[in-house]
């Protein structure tokens, strides 16, 4: 049952349920513990089910993941493109050799959802911030990853070695706080079946096209 006066994690509307985060179609059945969740305006929770399925199946494809991914997509991500071809011929349409190209657009969404959920589950509050994602199994037309392109210096980012989430087989994120465009805020890492990860951060400019200058000295 939702709290009385329960806000939005992403908006601040008023809350009408859960969502989870990542949403629990992520998580196989056997690895369902302790899920995070925060309160969720409609918009923001049941209405973006569809893009959750289709991001879990890009996510679940790529290599390096672990063998539990690929469990995944030969049992509930299999179940679903069964269920749905079209869900199907959408995420694997335009191919390049062994390469596919999803819709990013799609993918940044639920990845920039997420971020919100786990900083309000963190601080309790909505993250005033715009965000955008940068990727390490994503490529460029040169063959250069996307977060090298977009933000070279992401090696360089302090590495706590101290990871959040109760099934991180799955799904585990760091955060970080410091200065960042000259503003005090933070940063999420997130490892998704232990090969796929995603770097979230705030930016003046969200579009996939940003670079990013970060204060590193402060984190």
């Amino acid at each position: 049952m939702i709290k009385p006066k329960s806000q939005c994690y992403m908006c601040s509307e008023p809350a009408t349920g859960y969502e989870h985060v990542p949403a629990k179609c992520f998580f196989p059945k056997e690895h369902r513990n302790n899920l995070i969740t925060v309160p969720s305006c409609p918009l923001h929770n049941n209405h973006t089910s569809k893009d959750d399925e289709y991001v879990r199946g890009v996510i679940v494809s790529a290599a390096g993941n672990n063998k539990l991914s690929i469990n995944h997509w030969r049992g509930d991500v299999r179940r679903s493109f069964i269920h749905s071809p079209k869900l199907f011929f959408k995420t694997f349409k335009h191919r390049n050799g062994n390469s596919f190209f999803h819709d990013r657009s799609r993918v940044d969404s639920v990845m920039i959802k997420i971020a919100y959920a786990l900083y309000f589950h963190i601080y309790k509050k909505v993250w005033d911030s715009n965000l955008a994602p940068f990727y390490n199994q994503f490529y460029d037309d040169d063959g250069k990853v996307d977060i090298e392109v977009r933000f070279p210096k992401y090696k360089m980012i302090p590495d706590y070695n101290v990871y959040e989430g109760a099934n991180p087989s799955v799904f585990k994120y760091q955060y970080l706080e410091g200065r960042i465009n000259s503003v005090q805020n933070c940063l999420f890492k997130m490892i998704f079946y232990e090969g796929f990860e995603v770097l979230i951060m705030p930016v003046k400019d969200s579009s996939q096209t940003t670079t990013l200058i970060l204060d590193l000295k402060d984190l």
